[in-house]
């Protein structure tokens, strides 16, 4: 209720400011929309639209169009309502995956020249089109599907979750060479939109992707983990001198932890020959393990932590693999370049026949801290 408050008087400002001769009640208020591509290759617009009449049983509906432009799209979905539909509270923007492999900045030219639109407004990818999401049934979650969606991408400070792409950012990475963006991607699961992976871009491109239990990967490299949750299957035999004999035959030794501090720093420490170094550290909270374990051994506590530490690095190259492969830099390490370059200047197609060789050494070092629940 007082989040639909706040929107009510965010669009009465609006209204006075640049509608002052409507109604409240004949605004249709756009909070988000999707864009899929026909089979015609038309643009088509799914939007979860703020209503404000008294007689209507939902505050939100969900309405479409189709059109050659967007804004033509747009005044297509505006003659199947009676209200006049307005961008001022538009807070999330879905492209399908078609539409995300050709290309956004066509889109994201025509959101930026709209004043009404603001450069806090969140990007996403569909797992396939855009306007599945918002066809769903209102059992399955607890709000309208407007603010169900914002909240999945950006529910909080307190409960950040990755990637909250905003417009603002997303354009700065397509213009700043020797960096590419990324995107959550939002798919259904038993009919609820959940984010399931990260889409990777090249340029305004989705060239690939990456499952969401990925993503500390990207954010412990930006310095952005805080009270995240994650997990680790450690093979067994490390670990043997510390478990009870006879306590069980897994191969495998599971861990739930709590990243209480993580961050990442990448050094230049060849320019010619293209070596970097990328730093990890990592501040674990132990919450839960799948085995009887000797947690007040010092020399099992280390015993973990180099373990992590591995399959940590492990796990960093496969990724720095495949992203070469793609040839996007989602970590960045062209901004590194460019910023010990004599100038300063990094062309897209130097940096693009540089990238796929650059040699990275990852460091990682672990910490546990405290622990809590041991299965037993």
């Amino acid at each position: 209720m007082r989040k639909l408050t706040i929107m009510i008087f965010s669009t009465m400002l609006f209204l006075s400011s640049c509608l002052p001769t409507l109604q409240l009640e004949d605004l249709g208020v756009i909070t988000s929309q999707g864009v899929d591509m026909t089979e015609k290759d038309e643009i088509e617009i799914t939007m979860s639209v703020l209503q404000f009449q008294a007689n209507s049983t939902s505050p939100t509906t969900i309405v479409s169009g189709v059109g050659s432009t967007i804004k033509g799209a747009v005044e297509d979905a505006g003659q199947k309502v009676s209200q006049q539909l307005v961008p001022g509270k538009l807070e999330l923007e879905i492209y399908s995956k078609e539409v995300a492999e050709k290309g956004i900045q066509p889109y994201l030219d025509t959101l930026r020249r709209d004043a009404n639109i603001p450069d806090t407004l969140f990007l996403a990818v569909a797992e396939e089109k855009a306007k599945d999401i918002f066809h769903i049934k209102e059992e399955y979650i607890s709000t309208n599907i407007g603010e169900f969606l914002h909240g999945l991408i950006q529910p909080g400070s307190e409960q950040r979750l990755f990637p909250g792409i905003s417009i603002n950012k997303f354009s700065t990475y397509i213009n700043n060479e020797g960096i590419d963006p990324i995107a959550p991607i939002i798919g259904l699961r038993e009919g609820t939109p959940v984010i399931t992976g990260i889409a990777l871009f090249k340029d305004d491109k989705m060239k690939g992707q990456l499952p969401i239990e990925f993503e500390h990967y990207f954010t412990l490299n930006e310095g952005t983990v805080r009270e995240d949750l994650v997990e680790f299957e450690l093979p067994m035999e490390p670990f043997t001198e510390y478990l009870p004999k006879g306590s069980g035959d897994e191969e495998k030794l599971k861990i739930v932890a709590l990243i209480e501090e993580g961050n990442g720093k990448i050094k230049l420490k060849d320019k010619k020959a293209l070596k970097f170094d990328t730093n990890i550290k990592i501040v674990l909270n132990l919450l839960e393990i799948s085995r009887q374990y000797k947690l007040d051994d010092p020399k099992a506590i280390a015993q973990l932590e180099k373990e992590i530490e591995k399959q940590t690095k492990s796990q960093y190259e496969d990724i720095l693999k495949y992203l070469k492969e793609l040839n996007t830099d989602i970590f960045g390490y062209g901004m590194i370049y460019r910023t010990n370059k004599k100038g300063g200047k990094l062309t897209d197609k130097e940096w693009d026949e540089k990238y796929p060789n650059i040699d990275v050494t990852f460091n990682v070092k672990v910490d546990i801290v405290r622990h809590g629940t041991v299965n037993r």
